[in-house]
């Protein structure tokens, strides 16, 4: 697999520490998706805006010695100010629940940066909600690209140490060394004639989860990206699909197991050695 782009994560936002003026203090982090990149810069609360962004950004790119493809964030609240601060600099931001390691970063910071600083308050267990403020109708995926049959796998933490060395046209991956090697990853492979083309989309909307919802005498099957979008990629109706309704029951259990990482894959056979799309995703 070829080096992805660089894709950063931003988090642009106040901190449980109070200032000598009793205000929260703001803070800017920026890191890459395996975090070999960071970035930390705190913010006067006068200085809020997009141009104290914009030039945080700047310097950022001179320190990574990079330009990212695209920026993820994730606080509907900063919402205009992150994307007017990524436009004057020239970059792509994109509003998106795949914030894994902005999230994890942030719940270190919470247990063991703010509690030694002067004027903390409390941890927040909660840093960044990474949930839909609002209900979300979920939408079929396009015809042309439904899946043929979908497989339910399973691989170990162990098992992705090689991971960046995979076949992929598309995907995305996520460090998983903090991991126990022999906890079991639950994954669903999407079977495809139009392998390619389902990847592609896939990678379009920015896959963050998978789960197998009940509704009435169904299940549906869904895929849960971007910022807020909810895609239906297929129907299991009861009695007739009990068996796959079964599976998907253990998916569930299998995921919960994990902490909520689990995978998802799109091939054209089963038997292929190369993916069409890959990604390791998180309920979180």
């Amino acid at each position: 697999m070829k080096r992805p782009a660089a894709v950063w994560e931003l988090d642009f936002y106040s901190r449980p520490v109070l200032d000598d003026n009793n205000k929260k203090i703001w803070e800017l982090l920026i890191c890459d998706r395996d975090r070999a990149f960071e970035w930390v810069k705190q913010c006067p609360g006068n200085e809020v805006n997009s141009s104290w962004l914009a030039k945080e950004l700047e310097a950022a790119m001179a320190a990574a010695g990079e330009t990212p493809q695209k920026v993820r964030f994730f606080r509907p609240s900063m919402s205009n100010i992150i994307t007017r601060g990524c436009r004057q600099v020239g970059l792509t931001s994109l509003a998106s629940r795949r914030m894994f390691a902005m999230l994890n970063w942030l719940q270190e910071r919470m247990q063991t940066v703010y509690p030694q600083e002067t004027g903390f308050q409390a941890a927040d267990p909660h840093p960044l909600p990474l949930q839909n403020l609002q209900p979300v109708k979920p939408e079929p995926i396009p015809n042309a690209l439904m899946g043929d049959r979908w497989l339910l796998v399973s691989l170990t933490a162990a098992d992705f140490a090689s991971a960046s060395e995979w076949s992929m046209d598309f995907g995305e991956l996520f460090k998983t060394d903090s991991l126990a090697p022999n906890l079991v990853i639950p994954g669903i492979i999407i079977i495809s004639s139009r392998a390619l083309p389902l990847a592609a989309w896939m990678s379009g909307v920015d896959p963050v989860f998978l789960k197998f919802v009940p509704n009435r005498d169904r299940v549906q099957l869904l895929l849960e990206a971007s910022a807020d979008a909810s895609w239906i990629l297929t129907t299991l109706q009861a009695p007739k699909d009990g068996k796959a309704i079964a599976e998907g029951e253990s998916f569930e259990v299998a995921k919960q197991r994990a902490g909520g990482i689990h995978f998802m894959a799109v091939q054209k056979n089963p038997e292929d050695e190369e993916f069409a799309g890959f990604w390791l995703l998180n309920e979180v």
